[in-house]
């Protein structure tokens, strides 16, 4: 594991950092980016309302591997699929990116860390961690129990005593008797 910086940059989070030089600082960054500024994650969400709560730290594995860590918890409202009404869903994900300049040192990186591509001097951060929490996503948002948000789990009907339906076959049962 890599030593993480002792001192903390709270508040505003950056939006581009170098990552070769936060790396060697073993720098870190925390606060809170709110739910707007992710547009690929709206197409998920009822809504653009609440806050992500990001703390990401640079630094470098045994065997020299540039890496970016981080966690990130967020609040979002979802649709229901029971009942279609909003749901909030609380979104949590740690991960641990290998820090790679191109597709050819991604397909190096030990297989423990997924790559993020830094194109040119700088990585935006903000994209990274919408991905994060795109990733975090549930398959399907539902609420625990529906009852009090209009949907009834009705339980299956008995089944009633059904004739057994015409068997086409009935008329070889009968020769099989004689």
């Amino acid at each position: 594991m890599s030593t993480i910086a002792r001192t903390m940059n709270m508040g505003l989070f950056p939006v581009r950092v170098d990552p070769l030089k936060c790396v060697e600082e073993s720098a870190s960054f925390g606060g809170s980016i709110s739910v707007s500024k992710f547009e690929r994650l709206h197409e998920y969400l009822l809504d653009k309302s609440g806050e992500a709560q990001v703390d990401i730290q640079f630094g470098q594995d045994e065997q020299g591997t540039a890496l970016l860590r981080g966690k990130c918890q967020a609040q979002v409202r979802m649709t229901c699929q029971r009942c279609m009404n909003p749901v909030s869903v609380d979104l949590s994900t740690d991960f641990e990116l290998g820090i790679v300049f191109s597709d050819e040192q991604a397909k190096h990186l030990p297989k423990a860390y997924e790559p993020v591509v830094v194109d040119g001097e700088q990585i935006e951060l903000e994209p990274v961690i919408e991905d994060e929490l795109i990733l975090s996503l549930p398959m399907f948002a539902y609420h625990p129990e529906c009852g009090e948000h209009g949907y009834q789990n009705e339980s299956e009907p008995e089944p009633e005593d059904i004739e057994a339906p015409n068997n086409p076959f009935s008329v070889l049962e009968q020769l099989k008797k004689k």
